[in-house]
């Protein structure tokens, strides 16, 4: 990520059929900007920055290193401040309305915007992290950490400098946690207290590489920080164990607040019982996928056994060939345009001091206010001990893996966006798009026959199909409450065919962050139907490639969004315009 009805309906009558006819005429749009979408950049700008203010480690992680030396501030008084700042946001956005004539690439501006403001209050007045998860506050001194040495921005000495002043504001950051925490779910805080007990190394270890050649005198300053910080942080868990017993706060947000969420935050035409449904089709459909691929593989040659590798180098070189693989592949079945300034997609080594916080791996996608066009994949251990369950999937193929994270997933569709002229569609950050995509390609790939000859790859893609439609019923159940936890977990175990810790975990931080889960398959299904939609449009003039290339320029936006510019068709937008106006807080 986080990333118009009653009063909206006539709106959408009038001024989205009307609109309708140039969506049709010209699905790319990319019209110089008028006075009237200025206004509401300028708005989206400042609220934006102003965010990142407030947030430093995620200015950090965007390019901007304006605050790398702070951390957030969660006092009390800090909080009241920004919601005054925040109701500023939303008055001016209530003057802001689309007048009588607005384009639709305007009207669609508008609703990003207001998504925006309106998700942030969300997350402030529903889910209620401040008080209810401990996680936060450790989180905030574990990203602000790792945001300065995931990527070499600047010299190891200037980011030692803002570590140094980042683990000294840890124990105001893990106090303000103590006093605020009055709402506590125990299983965020048991998520919290595993966090910082596998989490040490990267305080000391990452650290200690990048300080190895600044001056002795700050590696003396850099080791008194980073005892502070484990202290409190260790404090910090000690205190969560021993109240353990007497948090008794639900996680559960209710239908309603979901439902809200879903419709004014991630633009979804669908309520729960309706994503619930996608998510059990979906599931059976990919249990029978299992078992046709299960017989079709039986009647094949016996797969190539799995590589091993001697070395390191050995080991991430295999990566850099089988990226390789796909980029022709891509070019070979015109399946979309790489821009020239795609920048290169390197695969390191997960370091050793996050192995335990990320033991699948993860994505670091080029900033999204910088030059640096870089992504990097960092790759996780692959030696026999590493059980992890996306682990034992990338052992039969590394390919799905790499679509997904690299090309054409979230790598190239990220640096796509972050070239976006539109100053909003720049910074939207629509998790149903980016997961959605990433999941639609691993399919895609799979059907324009990138894995004819490799049936690991086959069968990794299809059992992920099944992880992600079980995610869906695992998030539903768990927002609306009609699952327990426990539940959830064994309804994962048994639907997906994961292991009791992946379950385990998942479910948790699914727990955390209603919606997220959905992202994947919700998304896919939305590009799935818009296919079939241009390609009934477009009929013999129809290409994959210009398809992915045209849904790409949009940026990571709602697809209800995109179906209405591209097509002038405002079906999944109809169920989110009632009211125009952003919500009153």
């Amino acid at each position: 990520m986080s990333r118009l009805r009653r009063l909206g309906l006539a709106w959408a009558l009038a001024g989205l059929a009307a609109g309708s006819v140039a969506a049709s005429a010209q699905p790319a749009p990319a019209p110089a900007p008028s006075a009237y979408q200025s206004k509401l950049a300028d708005l989206e700008r400042r609220y934006t920055f102003w965010s990142f203010r407030e947030y430093p480690s995620s200015a950090t992680d965007a390019g901007i290193h304006t605050y790398d030396m702070l951390l957030a501030d969660y006092s009390a008084k800090a909080q009241a401040a920004q919601m005054v700042q925040l109701r500023h946001f939303r008055t001016e956005l209530v003057a802001l309305q689309p007048p009588a004539g607005a384009s639709p690439h305007e009207r669609v501006d508008y609703l990003l915007v207001r998504a925006n403001l309106e998700g942030d209050w969300w997350g402030r007045a529903v889910l209620r992290g401040v008080q209810r998860n401990p996680s936060l506050y450790e989180g905030e001194c574990a990203n602000g950490i790792f945001s300065l040495i995931k990527r070499e921005y600047a010299s190891d000495e200037v980011r030692v400098r803002a570590a140094i002043a980042r683990l000294n504001a840890c124990p105001r950051v893990l106090s303000q946690g103590r006093a605020n925490l009055t709402e506590t779910v125990p299983a965020f805080a048991q998520i919290a207290s595993d966090d910082i007990r596998d989490g040490d190394a990267l305080y000391t270890t990452s650290l200690d590489v990048i300080a190895k050649n600044v001056p002795a005198a700050e590696r003396v300053q850099l080791a008194q920080a980073q005892a502070v910080a484990l202290s409190a942080l260790h404090a910090y868990r000690t205190w969560l164990d021993a109240n353990r017993s007497r948090f008794h706060a639900p996680f559960s947000v209710g239908t309603k607040e979901y439902e809200w969420y879903l419709r004014r935050v991630l633009l979804l035409p669908f309520g729960a019982r309706e994503i619930a449904t996608i998510g059990r089709t979906e599931l059976a459909r990919d249990r029978a996928l299992e078992v046709w691929e299960t017989a079709r593989d039986a009647q094949m040659p016996a797969a190539s056994p799995a590589p091993t590798f001697s070395s390191n180098a050995e080991f991430l070189a295999y990566y850099e060939r089988s990226l390789q693989t796909i980029i022709s592949f891509i070019g070979s079945h015109q399946i979309l345009d790489i821009p020239s300034y795609i920048g290169p997609f390197h695969i390191v080594e997960v370091p050793k001091a996050l192995a335990a916080t990320y033991p699948g791996g993860f994505m670091n996608p080029p900033p999204m206010f910088s030059s640096d066009p870089q992504g990097f994949y960092f790759v996780p251990d692959f030696s026999p001990s590493n059980q992890s369950f996306f682990v034992q999937q990338a052992r039969q193929s590394v390919l799905p893996l790499l679509g997904h994270e690299g090309i054409p997933g979230h790598f190239l569709q990220f640096s796509e966006a972050y070239h976006n002229p539109d100053f909003i569609r720049h910074v939207q950050g629509d998790g149903v798009f980016a997961e959605g995509w990433a999941f639609y390609g691993e399919e895609m790939l799979m059907r324009t026959g990138l894995y004819d000859d490799n049936p690991g790859a086959r069968v990794q893609v299809i059992h992920l199909m099944r992880h992600r439609a079980t995610r869906v019923g695992v998030d539903v159940g768990l927002a609306t409450g009609e699952k327990t936890l426990p539940a959830a977990i064994a309804y994962f175990m048994q639907n997906a065919g994961i292991d009791d810790d992946t379950a385990r975990g998942e479910a948790t931080r699914f727990a955390m962050d209603p919606g997220q889960a959905i992202d994947y398959l919700i998304g896919k299904t939305q590009i799935e139907t818009l296919i079939g939609l241009v390609h009934d449009r477009q009929g013999s003039a129809f290409s994959l490639r210009g398809f992915h290339d045209q849904l790409l320029s949009y940026g990571t936006v709602p697809y209800s969004t995109i179906r209405y510019e591209w097509l002038g068709d405002d079906t999944w937008l109809r169920p989110v315009l009632e009211p125009l106006a952003p919500r009153e807080f």
